[in-house]
């Protein structure tokens, strides 16, 4: 079996290209077959949201650990070498707060979830589109 290589970078994917929509910066750390760049088969996919904003505190090791890329560096380093980590940040805040909104569709103006109507799997279609995305880009 050849040795596997690790590609860790950021990305912006939408959740669907094709008619716009918001942005998702995605941080990635995934394991590829070095000869052929596809993607290796990993033991895990960890998949991460980042929540609300931290920027700003003036405290180096806060500000360092709030960092995606670090966040998916360390995932993988908790985990094990044979993960593909995925760091994904709302593409919308309510001040310093993180709004998912659209993987519950029905949010208020403050990104809080008014109910979920599971139909059609809106969150789980979200995840599988911006994990598809990222590999695009990648």
């Amino acid at each position: 079996m050849a040795p596997m290589e690790r590609w860790t970078g950021i990305v912006n994917v939408r959740l669907n290209p094709s008619n716009g929509g918001s942005f998702f910066k995605v941080a990635v750390s995934l394991l590829l077959c070095p000869f052929s760049k596809t993607l290796a088969v990993p033991s895990v996919n960890a998949i991460f949201f980042k929540g609300d904003r931290v920027e700003g505190t003036g405290n180096p090791v806060i500000e360092r650990l709030s960092e995606s890329k670090n966040i998916a560096e360390i995932l993988v380093a908790k985990l094990g070498g044979s993960v593909n980590a995925w760091v994904v940040e709302a593409s919308t805040f309510s001040g310093p707060f993180a709004v998912f909104r659209e993987f519950v569709p029905s949010v208020n103006s403050r990104g809080e979830p008014k109910h979920y109507d599971p139909d059609g799997f809106p969150a789980s279609k979200s995840i599988v589109a911006i994990m598809s995305n990222s590999i695009d880009q990648v």
